[in-house]
């Protein structure tokens, strides 16, 4: 059956045919997804279009739940990755040396990228190679790349840079968010203050030299500094720090101020006199994906960097309004595969109140396993821009679930996004912003002290405890606007520390009360009785409490 693109593209590959003197080639069978088709009609001949090639061929769903029942975090990881790896590097080879022979004929870009977080193939190409791959079998669809530029950032109001203080580690100053979510109190009560913890973080880049910022950047220990060669076999040369994906280079620095704000609070540990961050021995990795523009592909391959090179969260103050047509199908599988892997997966909610749900919260806020963040004000108030729940994936294939009404709750809790302060782009002193872009690098930096408490936590590890803890706001219980309620370090950290999340009613033992708490909120949204933290109170949950049965360890 055909669709109403690939009839398009089939339209399209005719009138070139005409036009060209080229042989039509056979009707197309790959989907060209969204304006594609448009966009190919009305292309020069010679120009190059972004574009991600997705696969049939994909890891099944199934294979990688299946990786939850591997004990080592690590060993999870490493099993994730080869299953993924294994996936397209069996799928891909033939379409890869296509694309490669196109290149060097200058039909298609420079980035030529196959992922295998999801098995996609990032690049540019000409019209008549897109048309042309419209005739494979092997390809599920082709997704225009739309250029993105800072629509897709979910922070703002820049005021002016604000001199540094006098400096250092005095404590004159300190982000209001940081200290209402008790984040001193983790680091002096209870000695962690996010050491081990790597943290990749998906923004403008970060100026890595800024004196809060200098000590915590994440170092690639089996990359050679200048040699020019990838020591470590990764794909990406001299990659130190993290890396710029926009640019392909190793250096990810910040033209625009919003991933070194972002950067600030998670680790800024306020040597040049304002303590901005949540957890200021974490190890912040850079990977930069935006310089004036970028595409969603970009951001797969930084979330793919991430898992491949060992960090435990990945954050991000970005997302796409369904306005823009996001391949959410993608998205979706990116994050479950990333979370099968046993990295904790931080997006913004999105700064869109005013749209109606189900349409509020952006991609991949809205992906439902994701710990999505909304805004809050000094007060405990919803911040007037947090976008809303709830999300439905009724209409997204193969998902087609979380029908609305009433679909999902989101997002999962809030955190301290108006009027934040954190570090300059200026590489000295501090910026005010405010955003759901705010917001997420408190929960963030709140993670790594979870997991200086706790290593052996996954996403949904993380998630409950965030969920379980929080401070509850808004609606009685998981609400539309608050989610859960707004993060809360201190007790997070301290219910990480018990480690016994189906321990219920906290009186060390998982017994028959807790069943029942559990068995009574059976088929909702949680956050009681939801052990894995995956937001449903469902089989998966009642298996881990029977698991855990008996004293808390």
């Amino acid at each position: 059956m055909f669709t109403l693109s690939g009839l398009l593209a089939t339209a399209v590959l005719s009138a070139t045919a005409a036009t060209t003197g080229l042989s039509p080639a056979p009707p197309a069978v790959t989907p060209l997804r969204g304006d594609l088709a448009e966009i190919v009609r009305a292309a020069a001949a010679d120009e190059l279009i972004p574009i991600s090639i997705v696969m049939r061929d994909q890891a099944p769903r199934s294979q990688m739940d299946q990786l939850n029942r591997i004990a080592g975090k690590q060993q999870r990881r490493e099993a994730a990755i080869a299953r993924l790896k294994a996936t397209a590097q069996a799928a891909n080879g033939d379409l890869l040396a296509t694309l490669q022979a196109e290149q060097a004929r200058g039909a298609v870009g420079k980035r030529l990228r196959a992922l295998w977080i999801h098995n996609v193939i990032a690049t540019e190409a000409t019209a008549q190679v897109i048309l042309q791959l419209a005739g494979r079998e092997d390809i599920a669809y082709i997704n225009y790349d739309r250029p993105v530029g800072d629509e897709v950032l979910c922070g703002n109001g820049l005021t002016d840079v604000i001199p540094k203080g006098d400096g250092p580690l005095g404590g004159r100053d300190m982000d209001w968010g940081v200290s209402l979510m008790r984040a001193p109190e983790v680091w002096s009560d209870l000695g962690i203050t996010g050491q081990g913890a790597v943290v990749g973080i998906i923004d403008t880049g970060a100026c890595i030299t800024h004196p809060d910022l200098i000590n915590q950047i994440w170092n690639n220990e089996d990359e050679i500094p200048g040699n020019n060669i990838d020591d470590d076999s990764n794909g990406y040369i001299d990659d130190i720090v993290g890396w710029n994906f926009r640019d392909d280079t190793n250096d990810p620095f910040d033209d625009h101020s919003h991933g070194t704000h972002t950067g600030g609070t998670v680790v800024g540990d306020g040597t040049n006199g304002t303590i901005t961050g949540m957890a200021p021995d974490a190890a912040l990795m850079v990977l930069k994906f935006w310089n004036n523009f970028g595409g969603e592909s970009i951001v797969w391959e930084a979330m793919q960097y991430a898992v491949d090179n060992d960090a435990h969260i990945i954050t991000a103050s970005i997302g796409w309004p369904h306005s823009q047509g996001p391949d959410r199908a993608t998205w979706r599988a990116v994050c479950e595969n990333a979370i099968a892997a046993g990295v904790a997966v931080i997006y913004a909610a999105g700064n869109e109140s005013y749209t109606p749900p189900p349409d509020s919260i952006r991609t991949p806020g809205d992906v439902p396993d994701v710990i999505t963040i909304g805004a809050t004000d000094p007060n405990d108030n919803i911040a007037s821009f947090s976008s809303i729940g709830p999300i439905t994936w009724q209409n997204v294939p193969p998902y087609n679930d979380w029908p609305y009404p009433p679909g999902k709750i989101k997002p999962s809790v809030s955190a301290p996004g108006v009027d934040t302060k954190s570090t300059s782009y200026d590489c000295v002193g501090y910026l005010y912003m405010s955003g759901t872009s705010m917001a997420t690098p408190h929960v963030a930096g709140a993670a790594a002290l979870m997991l200086e408490a706790n290593p052996n936590l996954d996403h949904f590890g993380v998630k409950t405890a965030l969920m379980e803890s929080s401070i509850d706001l808004g609606a009685p219980g998981m609400d539309n606007t608050f989610g859960a309620g707004r993060v809360d370090a201190y007790e997070a950290v301290l219910y990480v520390m018990d480690d016994c999340p189906a321990d219920f009613d906290g009186d060390g033992d998982v017994d028959t009360e807790d069943l029942l708490t559990l068995l009574g909120a059976w088929g909702t949204a949680g956050p009681d009785g939801d052990v894995d933290g995956d937001g449903d109170v469902d089989t998966a949950d009642l298996l881990a409490l029977l698991a855990a049965w008996g004293d808390c360890p």
